[in-house]
């Protein structure tokens, strides 16, 4: 391009960006406007602050850590205000943010505070504003108030995740037989329990020890772990809250608690465990069946459970749990002495914990732009192909299962999700396979024995695993099926890689078609109701999950992805290390076709759901042969808002499909052999194309029968309707 020509176009750009300013200065009334942001939100507590933070600098460009704090207004009960200053040219640029409370911890005296997110506003698109629209005579939003959580019409909040690497968070599980007493009469009075932790550097709040704290002088004007908040279960209510002081009623065989609290310095994190009850001798007892007629008896039995529900509850004992207790893994059982008041031993309380981390892996920034954790559009039943086309090794689908070739071939016949399993290799790269255990075969000395040893997944490298002949786990159950290719995993040396079984997480993120949603089953050995493990001596629980999760997050992309698994304590993992994807909590409930898991979350469908309540996840993957029988828990998580899966071997028949997709209304199906019974196109692919053809038909039929005035309204529709397609791009 000759010179003049390039000086005169850069100058005409100029003169057009020059005008534009000029032109949005007009419209705001000034160089300057202020953008102000008002929230009324109730749920503050004392020590909490709500701040805003958005897609501009001044509102930290997402990351919380650097966003501003609101101002408490004194006239207006639960008002929160702060504002902003922005140029004319910024103010062209759309306005994103969303509203979140936090809190600060400290884990010394001398240590930087640090930002705890305790709630924040998880609506797919965040709230937005035009300022060069919206301000006049320089001011923007000036009278506007917001309400926290409630956007687009929808409320969306969810407990923040550990937003900083120094951050952890521990779980306390209380249920079934967890109180022994040693005196008979104990154990048949009713208890709350309080968890309440305490920093071992510093004196306990509320301790009835005298002594002062001799190192006051250095203790930190912040603490560095945050209150107990409790859970039971077993209640109407499943979710996290404030305990009283005297705790929450715990009953033997019948309550599940979980307590946590987030730390910044674990190691000196401590829990004081009090038990409280009515002291008095009177005690509820069972009306006995030989007082059923008589009124007076009965009468009587209510006055005194009346009165004595109506007397004060006391502390009866109390028990400490040491850093050095819960220290030695990240998760496990522990057993400690309960202590009367005169300090005499009465019994013990048995706790599970779970210690979290924050994602250790080198990953993306996670921040507060984009989140899908509780994001779900509602449409026809999704259908997900279970392992790609279904299970070759133990069924007869023609490909084999959770390899490239067969999520791809998934996707090829209109899956609009694919189901895989992954773990880790010993070299702890994240592979997709379903067992845990694989069979290897070794040649003996005389050339026609081969000699079958069982290894877990766990104990090979990932170049182990494809370099070995490798079976099927069960191939030494079934003579028929170690004689048949049909067990073998391992291919031929001339495979080509997508038919290769093993492939690594990061291969299926990358080959396989990204308008196909990935259903990602991480998992983890659980122990099983006979007693048996699934696999034992695992990776620790913290580091396995980060790598899995570490992957996605790099090579994820755009793509639609819903995590899940068995094992509960991975999905409340999954949901405190990370705010971008959702989870659903895999269920087996009641069956008669499995050994059941000894964990009693996954024992009850209902259960279930309290828990994906309690956890905010997304919803639960529940069993067909469970909901076949009582299809009550689906009605349950709509009540709560969540989303419901169903899995199963019941989905071989079509007549099955049908009665979840129609009948029960699931929102996801996930089965063998997608695609091969009836043709289906991905819904994700279809709402794409019918969007694009509308566009196109709208605008032809402008050019051919419209005026010029009419062809300039239809334009504008036509860039309506185009804003509007990124929004719908956006909440898909």
């Amino acid at each position: 391009m000759p010179l003049n020509k390039l000086a005169l176009t850069s100058h005409t750009a100029v003169s057009d960006k020059d005008k534009a300013v000029r032109i949005t200065k007009a419209a705001v009334g000034g160089s300057k406007v202020t953008v102000h942001f008002h929230v009324n939100c109730p749920l503050v507590r004392p020590w909490e602050f709500v701040l805003v933070c958005g897609s501009h600098d001044k509102l930290g460009s997402w990351v919380p850590e650097r966003a501003p704090e609101m101002v408490k207004d004194p006239q207006m009960e639960n008002r929160w205000s702060t504002s902003i200053q922005l140029t004319a040219h910024e103010c062209r640029n759309l306005l994103q943010f969303r509203y979140f409370i936090g809190y600060y911890l400290q884990s010394q005296a001398d240590a930087k505070k640090t930002l705890i997110v305790s709630s924040w506003e998880s609506h797919r698109i965040p709230r937005c504003i035009l300022p060069s629209v919206e301000a006049i005579r320089g001011s923007c939003r000036d009278t506007h108030v917001d309400e926290y959580g409630f956007h687009g019409g929808r409320r969306r909040v969810n407990d923040g995740w550990l937003n900083t690497p120094d951050q952890s968070q521990i779980f306390f599980r209380i249920h079934g037989e967890a109180l022994t007493f040693f005196k008979q009469r104990h154990s048949q009075r009713s208890y709350h329990i309080r968890v309440t932790p305490f920093d071992l550097r510093h004196k306990e709040v509320g301790s009835d020890d005298a002594e002062p704290d001799e190192n006051n002088d250095g203790s930190p004007p912040l603490p560095s772990f945050s209150l107990t908040e409790l859970a039971n279960l077993s209640g109407t209510d499943p979710s996290f809250h404030e305990q009283s002081s005297t705790g929450e009623l715990y009953r033997n065989s019948t309550d599940y608690l979980i307590a946590r609290t987030r730390s910044l310095a674990f190691e000196y994190l401590a829990f004081r465990i009090e038990l409280f009850t009515h002291m008095d001798h009177l005690r509820v007892s069972p009306i006995p069946p030989s007082s059923c007629n008589g009124t007076s008896s009965q009468s009587e039995a209510e006055d005194d459970a009346k009165n004595l529900a109506e007397k004060p509850l006391e502390r009866f004992a109390i028990a400490y749990c040491m850093p050095s207790s819960i220290q030695e893994s990240t998760s496990g059982e522990i057993s400690i002495p309960l202590l009367a008041k005169n300090q005499q031993p009465v019994g013990q309380i048995k706790m599970e914990y779970l210690f979290i981390t924050a994602l250790s892996k080198p990953h993306p920034k996670q921040h507060m732009g984009v989140s899908f954790i509780n994001h779900w559009k509602k449409r026809r039943t999704l259908e997900v192909g279970h392992r790609g086309c279904g299970s070759s090794y133990t069924k007869l689908a023609a490909v084999r299962e959770n390899t490239i070739h067969s999520l791809n071939q998934a996707a090829r016949r209109g899956a609009d999700f694919v189901e895989f399993d992954v773990q880790l290799s010993r070299d702890k790269s994240a592979v997709i396979f379903h067992d845990f255990h694989v069979l290897v075969s070794v040649a003996k000395k005389s050339p026609s024995i081969v000699d079958f040893h069982q290894l877990a997944v766990k104990d090979l490298r990932l170049d182990q695993l494809r370099l070995l002949q490798v079976h099927h786990h069960k191939a030494l159950d079934n003579l028929d099926m170690s004689t048949s290719h049909q067990s073998c995993i391992t291919g031929g040396p001339d495979e080509a890689f997508e038919m290769q079984p093993f492939p690594r997480l990061i291969d299926a993120l990358q080959q396989i078609n990204p308008d196909t949603g990935f259903n990602i089953e991480i998992k983890y050995p659980m122990v099983m109701k006979n007693g048996e493990h699934e696999c034992k001596n695992f990776f620790e629980r913290n580091e396995y999950v980060d790598i899995i999760v570490a992957d996605v997050l790099n090579y994820g992309g755009e793509r639609r992805i819903v995590f899940s698994s068995f094992d509960p304590d991975i999905c409340l993992s999954l949901s405190v290390k990370q705010n971008k994807y959702p989870v659903l909590f895999l269920v087996v409930g009641e069956t008669s076709r499995y050994v059941p898991f000894q964990d009693a979350r996954t024992q009850n469908s209902l259960t279930a759901v309290n828990f994906a309540m309690c956890s905010q996840i997304l919803g639960a993957n529940f069993h067909s042969e469970d909901l076949l029988r009582d299809p009550s828990p689906v009605a349950r998580a709509k009540e709560f808002g969540l989303i419901s899966f169903v899995w199963g071997d019941d989905l071989e028949k079509q007549e099955n499909i049908d009665y979840f997709r129609k009948k029960i209304l699931v929102d996801g199906i996930i089965y063998d052999r997608i695609g091969e019974i009836e043709h289906r196109r991905n819904v994700f692919v279809v709402e794409r194309e019918l969007r694009k053809a509308m566009y196109v038909s709208l605008n032809y039929e402008c050019n051919l029968m419209c005026s010029q005035e009419q062809k300039l309204y239809i334009a504008t529709l036509l860039f309506i309707y185009s804003f509007l397609n990124i929004y719908v791009k956006l909440s898909n």
